[in-house]
């Protein structure tokens, strides 16, 4: 059997991953049917910048039904991924293993074992489909020759660590690997043992080196002693290597160079036909050539062979390119993204950063970038500084919110259940400051009028919702049967006032924006909203009745048969969070997202902010945001955070929470549904442009756009 396993990087993962494999080679003898061996197959090669290309390919829109602006932003980001993309070499892993279970249980076993696998979906990359067998080289039916190195046996030992096979792995020439290590039965391995300590004790020649060889030996043999009563368990093992060439002096040059940065002490085969064969075979023969050398191998304890594959599995290059590119990792990788992967738990995403760390910035590139894949983007913009005109009217849509042309019912019929509606709109009522917690009689009288506005209409596609203007009507005139229920009714119907009729009446009438979301880029400029803490909680109200609005847009156009994926961007995410029946209601669409294709993107300065208040329970009302991503980007933190940081994310190695202070703008911490990286933001130079404030660079934009769509004019 033979699965298809996942590498890290030893720059982000923790120290343990590196020896957490080691486990399963101990338990090689109880795991397998026939032998107790396993190979794993490690390929080397290159990532190209055409590679990237060409994944964009498969996942854009085709040119074709692009309008002029989203094609001169193409045109723009294709340029930018053949300047800023280069070479860089990775690798792929596999492992074979005759296993005594099913391929479902064993995945199983290796995740516990914190090696991440999967079934092998393509045929293994082997160095060559047929070819001819010569003595010193193979030569393959494309002309290629090929040659085979293996690690040789020494007695004095070596040191092992987490780099051991890196430079390796980062030669310039592609590279076929094999690390065969088989697993002593404890029979075996006493045998072994009391064979080499009889040799080291009972040598006839007693000069002076040979006297210090057994020394060494015995030393080696007390030191595996040891480790098997700790324990661990004894191995042999082999490391084979095979380079190509389009000449034989390429390939006696590649060899040379593998002898000398491999780690290990390797030696030339030849003669090597069937062995190759045997090498990248999905099979473990007992009666094979490969398999009946086991006992030539390295003599390691279960602590070095885990060292030693955690040393193959680390060297983690990205090389996903199927999506669209958020930036360069710190080993010069692309590192591409695409947030509608079917494979991701969800398709939501945190986004954490002080003000100026390029938080905004990276999630406008990330959202554009995206809308070059077809999808539908809805951005909800607090500091008035996204407009986008030059990809055109019918692309793009802009509501100023917060002024008498753009009107926000907070009444709006936003849930299917009559209950949850009006315990919305209660809600929405305490953040205008309307009624008090505590208040009960005032919440009773406000429950009955909603019940008695919400029931007539209820359940009907086309009716109107109620306003504050009815709502304030309905209360005026409910008979009250005591003095003190007349005295909380008159003082609700005074609170309404300031909406009804006083200095806010022009944002509270019947709901005037456009809330169809035909575009496929929607921006809700909420920045002539008052600020939080001036004019009560009016901006917590009105962002969240129109993030129930937008949510209804979705559901319409879902029921219309619309299945583009959307990317749903909200900022200043923790004003929601502050009140606990919209945090339930915001927490609530973000679980069932993804049922809907929506991927919603939710950010924050911190995670202080982002959580929110504490419930009845203890807990934040900001956790299921946090539980529900399946990415998160941090982007600088104020060095107070790291403590809370440490607290939501326990998997985040230290290093990396110590350098979030001192990230510089652009730079993030990626948590990932595959990895954990650090990226570093490389936007286009007409992102730089366009997504800018200042009027100048708006300016810029238009005439750079213009003259790439007049090109365009001239190539059609």
């Amino acid at each position: 059997m033979i699965v298809q396993i996942q590498a890290f990087d030893y720059l982000t993962a923790p120290a343990s991953r590196l020896v957490a494999s080691g486990g399963l080679w101990a338990a090689l003898p109880r795991l397998t049917r026939g032998m107790p061996m396993a190979r794993l197959i490690i390929t080397a090669d290159a990532l190209k910048p055409e590679d990237v290309l060409n994944g964009f390919y498969e996942v854009a829109t085709p040119e074709g039904y692009l309008p002029p602006g989203v094609m001169a932003y193409r045109i723009a980001y294709e340029d930018h991924l053949r300047a800023a993309v280069r070479e860089v070499r990775y690798t792929r892993l596999y492992l074979t293993i005759d296993a005594d279970m099913e391929a479902d249980a064993l995945l199983n076993l290796l995740g516990a074992y914190s090696i991440p696998a999967q079934l092998l979906d393509h045929e293994l990359p082997r160095p060559f489909q047929r070819a001819v067998a010569g003595w010193e080289t193979l030569q393959a039916e494309d002309g290629r020759h090929l040659a085979v190195l293996r690690s040789r046996y020494n007695q004095y030992g070596g040191i092992l660590h987490p780099q051991t096979l890196h430079n390796l792995l980062a030669q310039e020439f592609p590279l076929w690997i094999v690390l065969q290590i088989y697993t002593y039965t404890q029979p075996e391995a006493m045998r072994l043992l009391r064979l080499k300590g009889a040799m080291a004790q009972y040598s006839q020649d007693r000069n002076e080196e040979t006297r210090h060889e057994a020394a060494t030996a015995a030393g080696g043999v007390q030191a595996v002693r040891d480790a098997l009563a700790r324990g661990e368990a004894l191995h042999a093992v082999s490391l084979y290597v095979v380079v190509d060439g389009p000449d034989k002096a390429t390939v006696n040059h590649r060899a040379t160079i593998v002898q000398s940065t491999a780690g290990l002490e390797m030696e030339r085969l030849y003669g090597t036909g069937t062995l190759l064969a045997e090498l990248f075979s999905a099979e473990i023969r007992p009666s094979g050539t490969l398999t009946g050398t086991w006992s030539e191998g390295t003599p390691l304890t279960t602590g070095g062979v885990a060292l030693l594959v955690g040393s193959a599995m680390s060297y983690r290059r990205r090389t996903e390119t199927r999506g669209v590119m958020l930036g360069i990792d710190r080993n010069q990788s692309p590192v591409v993204l695409n947030l509608f992967n079917d494979r991701n738990p969800s398709y939501n995403t945190v986004i954490l950063g002080q003000t100026g760390s390029g938080k905004t910035f990276a999630t406008l590139l990330l959202m554009m970038r995206h809308l070059l894949m077809g999808v539908r983007l809805i951005i909800v913009d607090p500091q008035g500084n996204i407009d986008l005109p030059f990809l055109g009217e019918e692309v793009y849509q802009r509501n100023l919110v917060g002024t008498s042309r753009a009107t926000v019912n907070v009444l709006d019929i936003v849930h299917e259940e009559l209950g949850s509606q009006v315990e919305l709109a209660l809600s929405m009522l305490r953040m205008l400051g309307v009624w008090r917690d505590g208040d009960a009689l005032a919440r009773a009288l406000l429950d009955a009028a909603l019940v008695n506005l919400y029931k007539p209409v209820w359940g009907q596609t086309d009716a109107l919702s109620p306003t504050l203007a009815e709502l304030q009507a309905v209360l005026r005139s409910m008979p009250v049967s005591t003095p003190s229920l007349q005295e909380v009714r008159d003082r609700l119907v005074v609170m309404l006032d300031i909406y009804v009729q006083g200095s806010q009446r022009e944002l509270f009438g019947r709901t005037s924006i456009d809330f169809n979301l035909d575009h496929a880029l929607t921006v809700f400029d909420v920045s002539r909203l008052p600020q939080q803490g001036m004019a009560g909680g009016l901006r917590s109200a009105f962002l969240s009745i129109l993030v129930a609005n937008i949510n209804q847009g979705i559901r319409r156009r879902r029921l219309q048969g619309d299945r583009a994926p959307i990317l749903f961007f909200v900022d200043e995410m923790g004003i929601l969070m502050r009140d606990a029946v919209m945090a339930e209601y915001i927490s609530s669409e973000y679980k069932t997202a993804r049922a809907r294709l929506v991927g919603m993107i939710v950010a924050d300065q911190d995670l202080h902010s982002l959580l929110g208040p504490r419930d009845e329970k203890g807990l934040h009302h900001g956790i299921p945001i946090l539980a529900n991503a399946a990415n998160t980007l941090i982007f600088n933190q104020k060095d107070s955070e790291r403590a809370r940081v440490r607290e939501y994310f326990p998997g985040l190695p230290e290093v990396l929470v110590d350098a979030l202070p001192i990230l510089p703008r652009g730079t993030c911490v990626a948590s990932l549904p595959d990895d954990l990286l650090v990226v570093n933001v490389v936007p286009t130079q007409l992102e730089r442009i366009v997504f800018s404030s200042r009027l100048q660079d708006r300016e810029m934009a238009r005439r750079i756009v213009q003259r790439l769509q007049s090109e365009l004019e001239v190539m059609g």
